[in-house]
């Protein structure tokens, strides 16, 4: 209800090809977009969002959808949190390893929607224009993620996997550790 985000626009571009982003997700709003972590504007974003289908989509936008992959699964539980990792190289020579989505610790494999950025493309993630965290960049007072986020972290220049974010504890509960 308060529209709480977080932007920045860096000073830099750091590596456009590959990086890691991971963090804890509570989706508590249901069937509408959602965007929690977007580099660009409304005519040029690069990103991810809850779909209005409660999916969850990595994409780019610019005036159509350039690419996405999206989940089957879907995403309705307002009560936990899980883990999200999203691990992004476009220099990969196979599309599937270009963006590869971690739940939990576990690699997603069913997708809905497969179609994967072109061989080393750059976007707006890591570039020297506006990334929102919990709303739409570049837009004040757009798509707001409605939920929580927590232990966010952005790598740069790393496909990394989820271990170096979570680790499975004595009772087979994926766990956050230490990333220090």
């Amino acid at each position: 209800a308060d529209s709480a985000y977080l932007n920045r626009t860096p000073s830099s571009a750091g590596n456009r090809k590959t990086w890691t982003w991971s963090g804890w997700v509570k989706k508590t709003g249901q069937g509408s977009y959602q965007k929690f972590f977007s580099g660009g504007n409304t005519s040029d974003e690069h990103g991810f969002r809850f779909e209005n289908t409660d999916q969850l989509g990595v994409y780019r936008y610019s005036g159509g959808m350039t690419f996405q992959v999206k989940t089957t699964r879907v995403f309705r539980d307002p009560s936990a949190f899980f883990h999200l990792v999203v691990a992004y190289d476009s220099s990969q020579g196979t599309a599937s390893n270009r963006v590869k989505i971690y739940i939990n610790g576990v690699q997603e494999s069913d997708f809905a929607t497969s179609n994967y950025p072109s061989q080393n493309s750059e976007y707006g993630i890591n570039n020297t224009v506006e990334h929102g965290i919990g709303r739409l960049s570049g837009a004040p007072s757009s798509e707001y993620f409605n939920g929580y986020l927590a232990e966010v972290n952005f790598v740069d220049g790393s496909q990394l996997d989820p271990t170096s974010f979570g680790e499975t504890d004595d009772n087979g509960v994926w766990q956050a550790k230490n990333t220090s």
